[in-house]
């Protein structure tokens, strides 16, 4: 079973479905921002039954305490969020028909898709074939309806919305931060200090001092440790053995080239002080690119007294190769040939006049 997100305008019946990894609050958001960016509009009211995971607290009559970051997307948007009274089928009959419609017609045989993108992109197919329909007691298609209902919709604001929840953390000794039961890696600066945390329906983010500092695929199984080998290659310089006993760096899937790298340096410098050598060639990937570094690793290996040295200084002859390359073709699409300009002669006339008002 995949949760779906399902929105439609109450005039024209034009829908949308998303099919998404949950029903929690980050993905009520990515569904709407997700709907308003194929509707090309937003609605002036956006109507919920009460879900908690948009609705904080029911209040008296019609009065809603919103979840914070749903009270930021109708914000953002510009919308008047609105909600059902409770235990009132009559208020929601539009949406719940229109849900049983969209499973007949959508789900029935049950889709078949490799993934939630493979869903998603035939969803979307059934929702842009919806407009060429005409439901039934009506003389217009959904289409042609639903121009009205843009005519009188607001536009996108210039920017979507930021899609995430946020909340705050502490990062621990071993270089994790919590979120959703589940533990991730930062860079070794950030230990012990507060950071805040944004979950995205497929990512999570944490940003410290304003910029984001880490970044890793969002996991939704429990206890489970998401870890970045870039982040400990600082450690590694004090703590060699970690190489070999950290399962973030033993089992770090690196190209074959790398392999053969150690096994050089080792031979040529014994165990432990080829290890070190070869941590320092690990760490050059905190600032360059992986295919950058394995270029240079292998134009290095099989020459003669290898090291480590060998290998940073052609990194970074690669580095200010390509970002010459990257200057020059920058420069000749923005070069103009001179025979373009005209200059015109200056009037040296103008100095005599200068030197007459002077006297």
């Amino acid at each position: 079973m995949v949760p779906v997100l399902v929105a439609a305008w109450a005039y024209s019946a034009y829908p949308f479905a998303l099919a998404l990894p949950s029903e929690r609050t980050e993905a009520i958001l990515a569904g709407m921002v997700a709907a308003f960016s194929f509707f090309g509009c937003v609605p002036h009211e956006v109507w919920w039954d009460n879900p908690t995971t948009v609705v904080r607290q029911i209040l008296k009559g019609r009065e809603r305490r919103p979840n914070e970051r749903y009270a930021a997307l109708a914000s953002h948007y510009a919308f008047d969020p609105l909600f059902c009274m409770p235990a009132r089928g009559n208020e929601k009959s539009h949406a719940e028909n229109r849900v049983k419609e969209l499973q007949r017609q959508w789900a029935t045989p049950v889709p078949q898709a490799a993934d939630l993108d493979a869903l998603n992109r035939w969803l979307r197919t059934c929702c842009l074939r919806e407009a060429g329909h005409t439901v039934t007691g009506r003389d217009e298609t959904v289409g042609q309806r639903f121009q009205r209902d843009q005519a009188e919709a607001q536009t996108l604001p210039p920017t979507p919305f930021d899609a995430c929840i946020v909340q705050a953390g502490l990062v621990n000794k071993y270089q994790t931060v919590c979120f959703d039961r589940n533990r991730y890696s930062v860079p070794r600066c950030w230990a012990f200090k507060s950071v805040t945390i944004k979950g995205y329906i497929d990512a999570v983010e944490v940003v410290a001092s304003g910029r984001v500092v880490a970044r890793h695929r969002r996991s939704y199984d429990n206890d489970e440790q998401i870890l970045d080998p870039l982040h400990y290659l600082a450690a590694l310089g004090r703590r060699p053995a970690a190489l070999d006993h950290a399962p973030v760096l033993r089992d770090w899937q690196l190209p074959a080239s790398f392999e053969r790298l150690r096994q050089a340096l080792e031979r040529q410098h014994g165990d432990r002080p080829g290890a070190r050598q070869y941590i320092r060639v690990l760490q050059l990937l905190a600032e360059h690119p992986l295919e950058r570094v394995r270029q240079a690793v292998e134009r290095c290996l099989g020459k003669p007294a290898l090291q480590a040295e060998r290998v940073i200084s052609e990194v970074q002859r690669l580095a200010a190769s390509q970002s010459n390359g990257e200057a020059d073709a920058a420069g000749k699409s923005l070069a103009t040939p001179l025979d373009q300009y005209q200059v015109c002669r200056p009037d040296l006339g103008r100095f005599d006049a200068l030197l007459g008002e002077g006297e």
